[in-house]
């Protein structure tokens, strides 16, 4: 049985490792930290329309979010964990100013993808002209859905192991070895998903955009509110509001200024949040990079996959997916070429 290590613990290292694990391979997981990933706080929605996403970003983005329903359903059924999945389509609010989303909509829906549009509802903000409904959107509690692969790494044996890998042992495309604070780690193959921190382990431009968020409590709203100020996605258990994008932030803190922020784009829209009781607050780290597309890098026993930006919740499955044809069936989707890192050389 080939022997393959996965280095982070984030929402793509995990996909990988549950599906490699699925398919019979021996697979170790090694993080410094698994509550450190910016997974657990993402607000979970898979929104490629309400992202205005366009050509081969928004073709895999879009395939990905077709793979959700069975990939959920797949991991429920390993973890026998409840993941709170919503499937019921995203509304995007078109504010003052922001006709070019109407035409956007348009488009999409020229192309016969599910678009609808509303009048707002009373209880939202003047500065709210229309809300765009883009069916084929969902979003899952994140939460809930990196718990679920904790649970589904222990039932299908994965090895979690707490360790900081420092050092690759290379040699050319060849990785010999993982030199972690601990000990030394030898695989067949290694997959590495180091998010934000790809560049402590790879010379590639990688940088972090910190996101704040919030969650509030005894708020219902019908569905996700999805604005260029503010995201409001309902949970069963609390509102989340986010978020904040700041680049190159890697302060572990949440800020007056970035929850200021938080608040006031959240009241633009919805008003009536005035008196909701605050819970917590959040923040994480995106990895993205200079032309806001994935990396996938291939080596001759190795892969790396980060740079998912704002989009790591909804590319989890078509990614691991990707991974795993690769690694099992050398099937080398034409993706690893449009996210190559070779593009970054020239």
């Amino acid at each position: 049985m080939r022997k393959i290590i996965v280095v982070g613990s984030g929402v793509i290292g995990l996909s990988c490792a549950f599906l490699l694990a699925l398919e019979g391979y021996s697979v170790k997981v090694i993080t410094r930290n698994p509550e450190e990933a910016t997974s657990w706080v993402a607000g979970g929605m898979l929104a490629p329309f309400s992202e205005g996403l366009e050509g081969k970003l928004f073709d895999f983005s879009y395939m990905s979010l077709k793979a959700y329903p069975e990939f959920v359903s797949r991991l429920e059924e390993v973890s026998k964990q409840r993941i709170d999945f919503w499937q019921e389509g995203i509304l995007r609010v078109v504010l003052e100013g922001e006709e070019e989303l109407i035409k956007k909509a348009e488009d999409y829906k020229s192309k016969g993808y599910s678009v609808s549009f509303f009048e707002p509802a009373k209880n939202l903000s003047p500065e709210v002209k229309s809300l765009v409904l883009y069916g084929e959107e969902a979003w899952v509690d994140a939460e809930m859905l990196m718990d679920a692969f904790l649970f589904a790494m222990q039932r299908l044996g994965v090895e979690m192991v707490i360790d900081e890998v420092v050092k690759l042992e290379r040699r050319e495309d060849h990785i010999e070895a993982l030199r972690g604070l601990k000990e030394r780690y030898v695989a067949d193959f290694y997959l590495f998903s180091t998010g934000a921190w790809t560049k402590e382990l790879f010379d590639l431009p990688v940088f972090p955009v910190k996101g704040q968020a919030l969650k509030l409590k005894h708020v219902s709203l019908p569905k996700v509110h999805y604005s260029s100020v503010s995201y409001l996605i309902p949970r069963s258990r609390y509102l989340y509001v986010g978020a904040t994008s700041e680049e190159g932030d890697f302060s572990r803190c949440n800020t007056l200024e970035g929850l200021h922020r938080l608040a006031s784009g959240a009241l633009r829209v919805a008003p009536f949040l005035a008196r909701a009781e605050l819970i917590s607050s959040l923040y994480g780290f995106r990895p993205a990079t200079p032309d806001e597309l994935p990396i996938f890098e291939t080596g001759e026993n190795y892969m790396l996959l980060t740079g998912h930006h704002r989009n790591g919740i909804l590319h989890a499955p078509l990614t691991a997916r990707l991974a795993v044809d690769y690694i099992s069936r050398d099937i080398r989707s034409s993706f690893f070429e449009v996210f190559g890192s070779r593009r970054f050389s020239s």
